[in-house]
């Protein structure tokens, strides 16, 4: 074979081998909320869905360990639609509590138990944001 033959055999082999290896999409920092990377496990359940007091929405995923929750929040009052956030902390008892402080402007606490969750932010300034939450 020719090498004009051999490039024209292996062409559609390079096409379907560089269309199948892709990178894992990445999640857009919308605010500094974000913790970018995330080394602990998660199922694949479903995030938990929760109807907040002021028409807020928040899906909470735990990490399997019970370590990391991710977050994906819509709050109105403050401009967010389906915003991701990681927070790390843990469960004690039957109360599951975390924070992310790697944004110097605010620090946004998630906290669970039963069936309720509560979601805050304390911004440098003073100002705070606080919803009450139901599964």
């Amino acid at each position: 074979m020719n090498t004009l033959t051999k490039f024209a055999v292996a062409l559609p082999t390079l096409a379907l081998l560089s269309a199948c290896a892709t990178t894992a999409p990445t999640t857009p920092n919308k605010t500094p909320a974000s913790e970018s990377v995330t080394d602990v496990a998660y199922d694949r359940m479903a995030p938990a869905p929760y109807t907040c007091t002021d028409g807020s929405r928040i899906l909470a995923k735990q990490s399997i360990n019970k370590k990391q929750v991710m977050l994906d929040a819509t709050l109105p009052k403050v401009n967010w639609a389906n915003q991701p956030i990681i927070l790390n902390g843990g469960v004690q008892s039957d109360t599951a509590s975390y924070v992310n402080e790697s944004n110097s402007e605010v620090v946004y606490a998630w906290h669970m138990e039963g069936d309720t969750g509560i979601f805050a932010m304390k911004w440098a300034d003073g100002k705070e944001y606080q919803v009450n939450c139901q599964i």
